[in-house]
């Protein structure tokens, strides 16, 4: 965490955006630490790091819509992404837009895979990225004022923010190994 203060301290917006693609949620709340302190202004930092996190988000879905390369189709096959289970996500996120895409964008850790099912799906981009826009503009207020009320606590809040996504990350891989186990047994 020190490098992300020594890197924004030294090079302020210019790195903010960059890193704002790749890690938003613990840079929110150092980039709102450093407001405090004076190294930058609140009013920059967060259309800087929405602009960032919907561009991370919108390379995700791209990825999902238009493609992997096959090695990681072969990958997603082995761990039971079919064709007919797309087609089921497709169903379940055309009904349920709103609250699916949000609920990808808020889960630490795995909400990666839930983007890349919106793109999958075939979710108009126009809808994706609304929803997308409206959710990272609160999940980064509440981020933000985070960092500018307890930003001196970042270490801890990094912490438990890995804590929690750890968690995740550990029963998605659960998931995923027993529908692969299942999948492998059934086909026995």
């Amino acid at each position: 965490m020190d490098h992300i203060i020594y890197l924004l301290t030294e090079y302020k917006y210019l790195i903010l955006f960059p890193l704002a693609i790749v890690e938003g949620p613990i840079l929110a709340i150092i980039s709102g630490f450093l407001c405090t302190t004076g190294f930058m202004n609140p009013l920059f930092v967060f259309p800087i790091i929405v602009l960032g996190d919907i561009i991370g988000d919108t390379l995700c879905y791209a990825l999902g819509r238009w493609g992997l390369p096959n090695f990681f189709k072969r990958m997603g096959h082995r761990i039971g992404l079919t064709p007919s289970r797309v087609d089921r996500a497709r169903i379940y996120f055309d009904a349920n837009p709103k609250m699916t895409i949000s609920l990808s964008k808020i889960t630490l850790g795995v909400g990666v895979a839930g983007i890349y099912l919106a793109g999958s799906a075939k979710i108009p981009y126009a809808k994706f990225i609304g929803i997308c826009l409206v959710t990272s503009m609160i999940q980064y207020v509440i981020y933000l004022g985070t960092g500018l009320m307890f930003g001196h606590a970042y270490i801890l809040i990094n912490h438990y923010l890995n804590f929690f996504a750890s968690i995740f990350i550990v029963t998605a891989l659960a998931i995923l190994l027993f529908i692969s186990i299942k999948s492998m047994l059934n086909k026995i």
